[in-house]
């Protein structure tokens, strides 16, 4: 088996794994009713898809890495079965952990896509009303913004997931992870944003330099986003945000991730292998 072969079979794995999973099943369906309640509660459902894209904003902010966070926290940690199953298929480091991400990927995108989709259907059977930031802006309103809605937020997701996996190697226990999953959420949620409230009220960052850092944290990345490619492309009101840097953060968040995991997985099996030298030395002794 070369190393595409053994990276695909990780990756089917991770799905396979998911899809048998009733628990990702429960959580989609809960999202879907959690985000067909709000939508419908706020009346965005009738005023189109942009004004449900902006309604489901903050919500996705907070859901999408609670999401993340719960598929990738204990990847790699200590007392996961699954780890010693992933090594022993004869794959690289660097392809096992992309495997276990693009598989956990696929079922992110699963488990928050069709909610937002089942969003997107009620929106297109539901009699729409004159929305009046339209009416007033001469903004339009399309099925295709909210797709776009949906694949950044799948975005936003991978992002979290890197991190998540990242974390998971320095895990030894359950109880560690669960530890670190906290700390990921706090600075996923909020962190970026004190920093950069922080920053201008110490006067750090300079009001020409908001657009980069606003564009230093996931949530606030994705956020800007949003509005730059959805909201502003609707409302034609755009330049809210430098959508490059936003974009590039995000994947350097992503990447960061999985070099992160990469590298801490290869140590890990080094502190493995030193750790059983040291035995048969000392049996030897």
């Amino acid at each position: 088996m070369n190393d595409v072969n053994a990276f695909l079979a990780v990756v089917r794995r991770e799905i396979t794994t998911m899809a048998r999973t009733r628990a990702y099943a429960v959580l989609t369906v809960l999202l879907a009713g959690v985000l067909l309640g709000i939508v419908e509660r706020s009346d965005a459902v009738a005023g189109g898809y942009v004004p449900s894209a902006v309604d489901l904003l903050l919500p996705m902010e907070v859901l999408v890495p609670v999401i993340a966070i719960a598929l990738g926290y204990r990847a790699f940690s200590g007392d996961n079965d699954d780890t010693a199953v992933l090594k022993t298929y004869p794959v690289s480091n660097a392809s096992l952990v992309a495997g276990v991400f693009f598989g956990r990927l696929v079922g992110l995108a699963a488990v928050v896509g069709l909610p937002l989709l089942s969003v997107m259907a009620l929106v297109a059977l539901t009699p729409g009303i004159d929305s009046a930031v339209f009416a007033t802006t001469g903004g339009i309103d399309s099925p295709i913004l909210f797709v776009r809605f949906v694949a950044l937020t799948v975005l936003f997701g991978a992002a979290v997931l890197g991190v998540t996996l990242a974390a998971s190697i320095l895990a030894r226990s359950s109880r560690a992870a669960l530890a670190l999953a906290v700390g990921i959420f706090v600075a996923v949620v909020v962190g970026g944003d004190l920093l950069v409230l922080g920053g201008l009220a110490a006067g750090s960052i300079p009001e020409d330099g908001l657009d980069v850092a606003l564009a230093l944290s996931p949530n606030s990345a994705y956020r800007g986003l949003v509005f730059e490619h959805v909201v502003g492309v609707a409302a034609e009101r755009e330049g809210f945000i430098d959508p490059r840097s936003s974009a590039v953060m995000l994947l350097a968040w992503t990447a960061f991730g999985l070099v992160a995991a990469t590298v801490g997985l290869s140590r890990r099996g080094e502190s493995s292998l030193l750790s059983r030298v040291r035995w048969k030395l000392e049996e030897l002794r």
